[in-house]
């Protein structure tokens, strides 16, 4: 037990220096910073969490849009990722090492440079605008296409479909295919045979999608900052203002209300099935 222990200390460590340390730094700021003082007082006080859930309704709003948002680019990346993960478990080794390759290439290049690059696919003169023009289909513009919350979305997909991909595919990999083919031998329909035996048992890769694509788009300041324009504010696009305007406390409480927000996803997933399983044979 005591090896174990030790084992186990530099994970605690870890988790404590980089998680709970930020978390308790943030609560105190936000429940006992001052703005007029710009330190912490002897006081403390729930006004900056009261902030955030009234302000006419504002930040409320602002957060509620933000959650819509990654659930909306969440969804699109299953639906998209679990089909291509299914074909990449479907196909021989080789090609899967091919498929798989061409998933990760994208994290080759700057992420920075990823967003960057949409905005001349989408602007006024983008690829997709030039492209409609040159075969008469259009006379201006398709203005919608940039600095919006349909551009946002569409960058957010771009940016974590291959996390939904490489979380399918592990748990398709782990998928006891005998099941799929016993359940066909006994007359199911392939639907039948998907949904009672594919679907349940890769679960877990649906789950670990939500957690890879879902908690990162919450937490974006580049993306919508770049293509999302004035409709597509998002939370910490929110945050990130009270940090310049120095307002650390209502920073904190708003920081502290999206890290809450995301510790219920966990432990909520965490109750509805066992990741482990995706890593463990």
């Amino acid at each position: 037990m005591p090896r174990l222990l030790w084992g186990l200390l530099p994970l605690a460590t870890i988790d404590v220096v980089l998680f709970l340390v930020p978390m308790v730094i943030m609560a105190l700021f936000s429940l006992r910073f001052s703005e007029e003082l710009l330190g912490l007082t002897g006081r403390w006080t729930v006004a900056h969490y009261i902030k955030v859930f009234t302000s006419e309704g504002i930040y409320l709003h602002i957060l509620v849009k933000t959650i819509v948002i990654a659930l909306i680019a969440t969804a699109a990346c299953l639906l998209v990722g679990y089909p291509f993960a299914y074909f990449i478990a479907s196909t021989s080794r080789r090609w899967q090492g091919v498929l798989l390759t061409l998933v990760i290439m994208p994290f080759w290049t700057s992420y920075l440079l990823r967003v960057y690059a949409w905005t001349a696919i989408l602007g006024d003169r983008g690829l997709i605008n030039e492209a409609l023009h040159f075969l008469r289909i259009t006379d201006q513009p398709l203005s919608f296409l940039l600095f919006n919350v349909f551009s946002e979305i569409v960058v957010f997909v771009y940016l974590y479909i291959p996390y939904a991909v490489l979380a399918i595919y592990a748990s398709l990999e782990k998928m006891d295919r005998s099941l799929v083919l016993a359940a066909m031998d006994l007359g199911a329909t392939p639907v039948q045979a998907f949904l009672r035996v594919v679907l349940p048992q890769t679960l877990p890769g649906v789950y670990a999608s939500i957690v890879f694509v879902f908690i990162p788009i919450l937490g974006e300041y580049v993306t919508p900052t770049l293509v999302g324009g004035m409709s597509g504010v998002l939370i910490t696009n929110l945050l990130v203002n009270q940090i310049h305007a120095l307002e650390f406390g209502f920073g904190a409480a708003i920081a502290f209300v999206i890290a809450t927000f995301v510790l219920v996803l966990l432990l909520g997933l965490r109750r509805s099935v066992d990741l482990e399983r995706l890593y463990v044979g």
